[in-house]
C-alpha cells in the first residue's frame, strides 16, 4: 500500500483524506454492508466514496456545510444511493433536516475538520447526550473534533461502528485522556493506526484512524499499528485497554517495547523537569543573550555566548540552567535533534526550552540516551501537535530510557 500526500487543507479547517487513507479507514470497519453510513463533515466524499466501493449495498447520507464541496455530486456521479445536504454538521436539528432518527445509523465515517468553532448553547446538549460532556474541565473548550465524535456518537445505533481520522492530540494529548478513559468503559476501541507524518499536506502533526463499535462491551486489548513510512502496516501491539487513558499511540508504546520492561523512565531518575519562562517579547528587551530554540548546535552544548557568569546571570528573573542541566526544545519542527547539556557557566532560557536536571549518577547516561538515535525516536514520539509540534513536562518525564 502507497500512501501519497493529500491535497491541501481549506478555511474550514479541513484536511482532505487521499483515497488510499481512506481505503483503509473502510477495510478496517470491514466488508460487511451496512445499511445506512453517514459521514458529516463529508468534504470531497473520499471516505464515502471509497466505502461505496466495498458496501455495495448501503445508502450514504453525505453532509456538509460548504455548498461548493466535493460531496455534492455524489448523487449525481453515485447514483440514488447517495443523498447529500448542505448543511452544518454540528445543526441541533440536523435529524430533523435528514429525516433521519438518532440512533439508527448502522456506521459512520468522520475526518472531522481541525478547528475551534465559536461555542453555540446547543453543542453542550450534543456533548451531555453523547456522555462527553465532562470529559474537559470547560465544554466550551470542545474542539470540533471531540463534538464531531459526540455528534456521530448520537446518530449511531448500539453496536454501530464508527470510522473516524483524528488528530495526535486526542489520541495522546494529556488534555485528552478523560476522553479515552470515557470511549474504552463505554464503547468498544477495536483499533487504532497511526498515520505518517506530513499525511495531510499543510501540516506536520500526526493523525490515527480510529475504529470504535457503540455500546459494545470493551475488551481487555486494543490493537493498535503504525502506517510506515513506505506505506507498509506494521504488525500490531494488543495495548491493555486500562493503558488507553494515558496514550494510544503506536509509537510511544513501540519505544516502550524496544527499550524492555526494565527500563527507566526519565522520571525515575529527574531532581525536576523545568520549562523556561523568558518571552520572545522579554528576549528582545534583555541586555544578555537568552537561549531559544534556534540556539542549538550540532555540538551537544550550549554555544559559548549564551554562557554567562552567575551575576550576569542574575538579571533574569526566571529560569537559569546551572552546569549539568540538559537543555531539551519543547515546541517546533525537529524538536527531538535539539538537546544539549550546560557543561559550565548559567544560561537564561526562552519559554521554548525545557530545562531537565537528573540525579548526577545518571546524568551522562541520559544525555548521551535523549542525543542517541532511540531517544530521537523516543522524544519524536513523545511529541504531538497540529500546527507547532510540542512535548509536554508529563510526556518527556515518562519516556523510557534503555541505558
Amino acid at each position: 500500500m502507497t500512501i501519497r500526500v493529500s491535497k491541501t487543507s481549506d478555511p474550514l479547517g479541513r484536511y482532505y483524506t487521499h483515497a488510499t487513507v481512506a481505503g483503509l479507514l473502510v477495510q478496517m470497519m470491514g466488508k460487511r454492508s451496512p445499511d445506512l453510513a453517514l459521514d458529516l463533515g463529508a468534504g470531497d466524499g473520499a471516505l464515502v466514496r471509497q466505502a461505496s466501493t466495498v458496501w455495495k449495498s448501503t445508502r450514504f447520507i453525505t453532509v456538509d456545510i460548504d455548498e461548493n464541496a466535493g460531496s455534492v455530486e455524489l448523487p449525481a456521479s453515485g447514483g440514488d444511493k447517495f443523498k447529500h445536504y448542505v448543511a452544518d454538521a454540528l445543526s441541533k436539528n440536523l435529524s430533523e433536516r435528514l429525516a433521519v432518527n438518532l440512533g439508527c445509523a448502522d456506521a459512520a465515517l468522520c475526518n472531522p475538520p481541525y478547528i475551534r468553532p465559536l461555542w453555540k448553547k446547543h453543542f453542550g446538549e450534543i456533548l451531555e447526550e453523547a456522555g462527553l460532556s465532562h470529559v474537559l474541565p470547560k465544554m466550551s473548550d470542545a474542539p470540533s473534533d471531540l463534538l464531531f465524535i459526540a455528534q456521530n456518537l448520537r446518530f449511531l445505533r448500539s453496536g454501530g461502528h464508527l470510522g473516524l481520522i483524528l488528530p495526535d492530540g486526542i489520541i495522546a494529548g494529556e488534555r485528552f485522556q478523560s476522553l479515552r478513559e470515557t470511549l474504552v468503559r463505554n464503547h468498544k476501541i477495536e483499533r487504532v493506526i497511526e498515520l505518517p507524518r506530513r499525511i495531510f499536506k499543510g501540516t506536520d502533526a500526526k493523525a490515527h484512524i480510529v475504529i470504535l463499535a457503540k455500546d459494545v462491551g470493551g475488551s481487555n486489548h486494543i490493537k493498535i499499528q503504525r502506517v510506515e513510512n513506505d506505506g507498509v502496516l506494521s504488525s500490531s501491539i494488543a495495548l491493555p485497554s486500562d493503558f488507553a487513558k494515558m496514550r494510544l499511540d503506536y509509537s510511544h508504546y513501540l519505544t516502550a517495547v524496544k527499550c524492555g520492561s526494565d527500563s527507566l523512565t526519565i522520571r525515575s531518575v529527574a531532581v525536576s523537569a523545568t520549562r523556561g519562562n523568558c518571552s520572545s517579547a522579554q528576549r528582545r528587551s534583555m541586555s544578555v543573550p537568552v537561549f531559544h530554540t534556534t540556539e542549538f548546535d550540532a555540538s551537544g552544548t550550549v554555544p559559548s555566548s549564551f554562557v554567562l557568569k552567575k551575576q550576569d546571570a542574575s538579571v533574569a528573573t526566571g529560569l537559569v540552567a546551572v552546569p549539568g542541566d540538559i537543555l531539551l526544545a519543547r515546541v517546533g519542527r525537529n524538536l527531538e535533534s535539539k538537546v544539549c547539556i550546560v557543561r559550565s557557566g548559567y544560561v537564561i532560557l526562552s519559554d521554548c526550552i525545557f530545562s531537565l536536571r537528573v540525579l548526577p549518577a545518571y546524568r551522562e547516561q541520559v544525555f548521551n540516551f535523549l542525543t542517541s538515535q532511540s531517544g530521537r525516536e523516543a522524544l519524536a514520539s513523545a511529541s504531538h501537535g497540529v500546527a507547532a509540534r510540542f512535548i509536554t513536562t508529563e510526556a518527556l518525564l515518562n519516556i523510557k530510557m534503555s541505558l
